[in-house]
């Protein structure tokens, strides 16, 4: 008996034991789950039932050179559901489709969905937005979400692009400066039950999230608007294909128009095709025809080949060479060389060509960008196309001499023609001036921008006068002439390769005119390209009157006074005042290098000293970019003979 009461007092204090050990180790377990891990399941607990949700900024807004707004921001309401807490699903859903515009049974299906949260419709109008809410319907609710919107619809489509549902640019500027305007991401708590289901989206209210930057263009909203209008009134009386228009500033590369046909809403960008959101001026190459024998008379004339007077045998309309024949649209016999770029004559342009070598000529094509992208600040830039001099042969010498065998961006092209302009310096093109943050801050800007010389001050101004001659009585590109002034250009019209079958297709052409206006003080730069027009062919036809109507417009809105007298009382400026032509100097308007100190440069803009020089009818020469650093003659001193001063820029 005394053994078993023993065995008992041992089994039950052994026990204790246990228990209290047990005790011990659960408590300890607590305590270091409690105390040293408390922290870390507490976050993990949090991160099984809460889950960020990504807020979208405010995306900046985009606007024209004069602050009119192109793109902006605005909010909208989405609708959503919880079907779990809905308990009429079918009346609600009746109700829902009706204010909504939806399909009766796609909204049954959401509301009946095992789902804690459902999309009903993303960005509604105003409208059903106050309509939804009237209804207080349990279970559904209202949340904002950034919409982009385009005010002026069309205008400018392809240059300002579009954006998706999560505020993501997808082309145009939209895309390239996407960076900059998107603006930084906020986020919220969203609630989740114990399945890892969605439930509630708590403090998106109380979010203050920094918008993105605002984006300031080089275009004039007014010059665009004039040559879409104008170039869609060609392509539809023409029947053509397809067109551009382009408007530069000579001097800085600032792009004050940029047309495509067909044009496109980003406003409805997902009902638009990839042919209609095609930005064209950028990213098509074409043969550029006749309006590429400026860029060869510009390298004859630099390299000294040719005069301007120099005579050439035109063959009365035919030229057999390197196996070919090559023809011009009229007969013509002896014409000097001014002469041959007035009428266009292939043959002609074959013998200058003949005389220059396919070496020097290679050389030019390229100092003029082309083969090159120009770097201009819009996505999807294509560098036309330009093979090696070493892989030519005889035939294509003279086929590049009068545009055909190579391929050019209308871009590319505006700006060569830009380069003859401002007296031989190729630009950067650009449509960007500056984006700005909330605050005033600069977040990223352009500034006028020198690639390179291309040709001499003197060449230039020759080539101008020769081009000015193609405009007037007896020249290609009378259709181009616009009353007051004196206007530089050349017609194009090309052929267009047959990609099914090789070589050149019988009847697709594209007509072009490309010039500059005034001719001895250019302020505009202004390309047109019809594709495929079927009415008629000729550039001097289809795209020269294009030309008139876009640069008389642009010349009156920007108050350019005329150069001839007797044009006054047909040119109006925007304010309806009438335009006076500025008082005539004895020196015709060049600086007096003999009576007047020389003017302060050094610290100008590039942008700025332009401006200046031209104000004052200084005669410049400019080195480098940035900002001027260096001038000779120096600031108040006394003129050289030849008047001209140099400015050297950096920065």
């Amino acid at each position: 008996m005394r053994r078993s009461y023993k065995g008992i007092r041992f089994r039950l204090g052994l026990a204790k034991i246990l228990f209290i050990a047990l005790v011990a180790i659960v408590g300890g377990r607590a305590v270091h789950l409690q105390i040293w891990q408390g922290e870390s399941f507490k976050r993990l607990g949090e991160r099984q039932h809460l889950k960020e949700w990504i807020v979208l900024p405010k995306r900046g807004a985009v606007f024209d050179r004069a602050g009119e707004p192109l793109a902006l921001s605005l909010e909208s309401q989405s609708v959503y559901a919880r079907p779990r807490r809905i308990q009429d699903a079918e009346a609600m859903s009746r109700s829902l489709a009706q204010i909504l515009s939806l399909d009766l049974n796609e909204v049954r299906q959401k509301l009946r969905a095992a789902k804690p949260f459902v999309w009903i419709k993303r960005q509604v109008s105003p409208a059903e937005a106050d309509r939804t809410q009237a209804l207080n319907l349990k279970g559904v609710g209202m949340f904002y979400e950034p919409n982009r919107y385009y005010p002026q619809g069309q205008l400018a489509g392809q240059v300002i692009g579009f954006v998706n549902r999560d505020s993501v640019g997808l082309e145009g500027l939209e895309l390239q400066y996407n960076d900059y305007i998107r603006g930084e991401t906020g986020s919220a708590l969203i609630e989740r039950d114990a399945l890892g289901r969605r439930v509630l989206v708590q403090g998106v209210e109380g979010l203050q999230i920094p918008p993105g930057g605002d984006i300031h263009l080089t275009l004039d909203s007014s010059i665009q608007h004039l040559a879409e209008k104008e170039l869609e009134a060609t392509i539809t009386k023409y029947r053509a294909k397809a067109g551009v228009a382009i408007v530069v500033e000579p001097f800085t590369g600032e792009v004050l128009a940029l047309a495509n046909f067909p044009s496109f809403n980003p406003n409805n960008f997902s009902q638009e095709t990839a042919q209609q959101r095609r930005n064209r001026a950028v990213a098509d190459g074409f043969e550029p025809g006749s309006t590429f024998k400026t860029v060869l008379a510009a390298a004859a004339l630099e390299e000294g080949v040719v005069g301007k007077e120099d005579l050439f045998y035109c063959e009365m309309g035919k030229y057999a060479y390197a196996g070919k024949i090559i023809h011009d649209t009229h007969p013509y016999g002896w014409l000097p060389f001014s002469k041959i770029l007035q009428v266009s004559s292939n043959i002609g342009f074959t013998k200058v060509a003949e005389k220059l070598k396919k070496e020097r000529y290679f050389k030019y094509i390229e100092k003029f960008g082309f083969g090159q992208m120009t770097g201009i600040d819009l996505p999807g830039e294509a560098p036309g196309l330009l093979r090696k001099a070493e892989t030519w042969s005889a035939v294509d010498l003279a086929t590049h001499a009068f545009g055909q065998g190579i391929s050019t961006t209308p871009m590319q092209l505006a700006m060569a023609y830009a380069a003859v302009a401002n007296g031989g310096f190729l630009m950067k093109p650009y449509v960007v001036r500056r984006v700005l943050s909330s605050k005033g801050e600069v977040l990223a800007e352009n500034q006028p921008h020198v690639v390179r010389r291309v040709i001499s001050e003197k060449t230039a101004r020759m080539l101008a006068s020769m081009l000015t001659e193609v405009t007037n009585a007896g020249g290609t590109g009378t259709m181009a002439s616009v009353e007051g002034f004196d206007v530089a250009g050349k017609t194009g019209t090309a052929q267009k390769a047959d990609l099914a079958h090789g070589g050149y297709a019988a009847r697709k052409r594209v007509g072009s005119f490309v010039g500059f206006v005034p001719a001895d003080d250019p302020r505009l730069v202004v390309l047109v390209l019809v594709d495929e027009p079927e009415v008629n062919v000729y550039g001097g036809v289809v795209a020269a009157p294009v030309f008139r109507n876009i640069a008389r417009g642009a010349l009156r809105h920007l108050a350019i006074a005329p150069q001839k007298p007797d044009a006054l009382p047909s040119l109006v400026a925007r304010e309806g005042i009438p335009i006076r032509p500025p008082p005539k100097k004895e020196n015709n308007g060049a600086f007096d290098a003999g009576s007047d100190s020389v003017p302060d440069f050094v610290g100008l803009s590039l942008r700025e000293a332009v401006e200046k020089a031209r104000s004052l009818n200084v005669k410049v020469q400019m080195h480098g970019n940035g900002y001027v650093i260096k001038q000779a003659p120096a600031a108040g001193g006394r003129w050289n003979e030849e008047g001209v001063l140099v400015l050297n820029l950096e920065g």
